[in-house]
């Protein structure tokens, strides 16, 4: 008879075979547009408040009520899981193409609601929104996850991380290049609906297979070194592009020049897709990995894997021979039945001890006897809950998160609340963007290779652990905010926000990484998703909402004519002086999760040798 796994292989030999690069084609032109929504409330944000006479408080509701839907972030992931990538992220397009729309028509007044419910109705717009935004990231790293071998798998995640990241500040730089002189920051949003549209929903439909072909055919990794080369220079490209249009505008509003430009800049903006587009459409054309046909091995894997085959029904054969043989021996021997029965018992206390001693190992309510060994206890969403290392990294990560939202949802208010130009807003805005795309890139790949480093200082028999990365991250955020509460010019005010940008882009990848390494991958999913949604919903709430917000309206001058707008460095300066301090705790709570951590960072398997 047969051996089952060697017909279990050729089943999966002769399926369908489906390239990987279509599907990551789609992925990297989704992921910028969720980028792009999410962290560009800053832009926009001022414009709604005076256009539809909100106060700060009010205006802080509608920006928190955004984030605080990342409770139910999970949702999105469910829908992707169950109905295919290709459904949720044409859905997440269409979806958040509509809300954007209708956010718009009702911040512009199009479609009239009763000021009383104008709160809740931008709110409930703003949580679809980011639901939305939440079907096409889940949709994109569930792609790259499923698509993607272990060779490509961290360049892929690494790409996708730095185009979420930089998306902001692409759509500030596409904003500013097409809008006309006195055309209102609310229409942004028709603007974001176009791109979800075009390279979220029809790229989906067009490139990605249904979920039926993907569960009849077998995915092939066609992606090579020359495709990432390709698209981290799309992105180093769109970054010094950003960062000089960002610069070019700060120059001018000293000058104010940016106040009196006559036209839109139609080259800018065709330049800065062109950089983000092509790169990501050419990986259809480019050289591809070789594979043999009807197989998702090369020819010569092929002919071993045949020859491994054989040789395994070989083997099976001769060991079923010599287990006949030796039964048979057993039988003609001569051996009393007490001592065979003695034998028989004395072998199953040993079994039963060894059961014991592995469940009290998997039992331990720390993991610690099972770390130390080498491996990891896998914990559900609760028991993960119970562990001070998780209360530790919630902490840090609430903190370092929330300090970055105030930035994106306040920049409007804090640069007119210091007198500059309205032009430094989207500069500071895509700055910001450029700063956390660049540390979500870097710190995934540093991070990695620090472990291999030949150091014994960080609480480790050697290299440097990955929550070291965190304790940085804080203190980066100390001193970003530090600076951003004794600004009062330009220059210390945009240095202050690349920091906290930076800052604020460490946090990501670390969470995703960190989460799997100490409370095990079998529950990776929730596990990080929890931390995803609660540091944004609760990081918000606490610093942008109740802390920014009621300080913001405290220093309003009650004997202004404009009762709504606060004016001067007092408005945010006790705000950033709190984050300061706050980011100061996260500095200990980090090392001491590093501490806490050390058995799982001296495991072997972490380690590239």
């Amino acid at each position: 008879m047969a051996n089952p796994s060697v017909i279990i292989d050729h089943v999966v030999l002769d399926r369908k075979q489906r390239s990987n690069i279509p599907s990551l084609v789609c992925a990297f032109m989704a992921s910028l547009t969720t980028g792009g929504t999410t962290y560009a409330f800053g832009l926009y944000g001022d414009a709604l408040k005076k256009t539809l006479a909100l106060s700060q408080s009010q205006l802080d509701t509608i920006s928190t009520s955004f984030f605080f839907a990342g409770l139910f972030s999970w949702i999105p992931g469910l829908c992707a899981d169950r109905f295919g990538t290709r459904f949720s992220l044409s859905l997440g397009g269409m979806t958040g193409c509509a809300s954007l729309m209708l956010y718009w028509g009702v911040a512009r007044q199009f479609l009239l609601v009763p000021h009383d419910w104008l709160v809740v109705s931008l709110s409930l717009l703003g949580i679809s929104i980011f639901l939305s935004c939440a079907l096409v990231t889940g949709s994109v790293f569930k792609i790259i996850v499923a698509s993607c071998g272990a060779g490509t798998k961290g360049s892929a995640v690494g790409v996708a991380k730095g185009y979420v990241g930089l998306g902001a500040g692409a759509y500030a730089c596409l904003f500013e290049a097409i809008r006309t002189p006195g055309q209102s920051d609310l229409d942004f949003l028709p603007m974001a609906a176009f791109f979800f549209c075009c390279c979220a929903t029809l790229p989906a439909l067009i490139l990605l297979p249904s979920k039926r072909q993907v569960d009849t055919s077998t995915n092939v990794d066609d992606a090579t070194p020359l495709h990432f080369r390709t698209l981290f220079g799309s992105l180093i490209c769109m970054a010094v592009l950003i960062i000089g249009n960002s610069l070019s505008r700060l120059m001018d509003a000293s000058t104010a020049a940016a106040s009196h430009r006559i036209s839109p800049n139609y080259g800018m903006s065709f330049l800065l897709m062109g950089i983000w587009l092509a790169p990501v459409v050419s990986l259809i054309y480019l050289p591809r990995r070789q594979h043999a046909l009807n197989s998702g091995v090369t020819v010569s894997e092929e002919h071993e894997l045949d020859e491994t085959q054989e040789s395994r029904i070989n083997d099976d054969e001769k060991t079923e021979q010599e287990r006949s043989i030796a039964c048979l021996s057993l039988e003609n021997m001569d051996v009393p039945k007490d001592e065979g029965e003695d034998t028989k018992k004395t072998a199953t206390d040993e079994d039963e001890e060894q059961s014991l001693l592995r469940a009290s190992i998997e039992g331990d309510e720390d993991g610690e006897a099972l770390q130390e060994s080498g491996g990891v206890l896998d914990r559900n969403l609760m028991q993960m809950l119970q562990t001070p290392s998780a209360l530790l990294m919630l902490w840090t990560t609430t903190i370092l998160v929330g300090a970055g939202t105030v930035e994106t949802n306040n920049m409007g208010q804090m640069v007119e609340s210091l007198g500059f130009a309205d032009s430094v807003t989207p500069a500071a805005l895509a700055l910001f963007s450029v700063a956390q795309s660049g540390s979500r890139v870097i710190t995934g790949a540093l991070s990695e290779s620090a472990l291999n480093w030949n150091t014994r200082s960080c609480c480790i028999d050697n290299g440097v652990p990955r929550p070291f990365f965190l304790v940085l991250a804080s203190i980066l955020a100390f001193f970003a905010h530090a600076i951003l509460s004794v600004a009062t010019g330009e220059a210390a005010f945009v240095l202050g926000v690349a920091l906290a940008g930076a800052a604020f882009g460490m946090v990501w990848p670390l969470l995703v990484l960190i989460v799997g390494e100490i409370f095990g991958t079998a529950n990776v999913g929730a596990n990080y998703m929890f931390f995803d949604g609660f540091t944004s919903a609760a990081g918000t709430l606490f610093l942008s909402k109740l802390v920014a917000g009621e300080i913001y309206e405290y220093h309003i001058d009650a004997n202004a004519k404009d009762k709504l707008t606060c004016m001067g460095t007092a408005c945010f300066r006790q705000t950033q002086v709190i984050i300061t301090l706050l980011s100061l705790t996260c500095v200990g709570t980090s090392l001491v999760l590093q501490f806490m951590s050390r058995r799982v960072y001296n495991r072997s398997n972490l380690h590239t040798m």
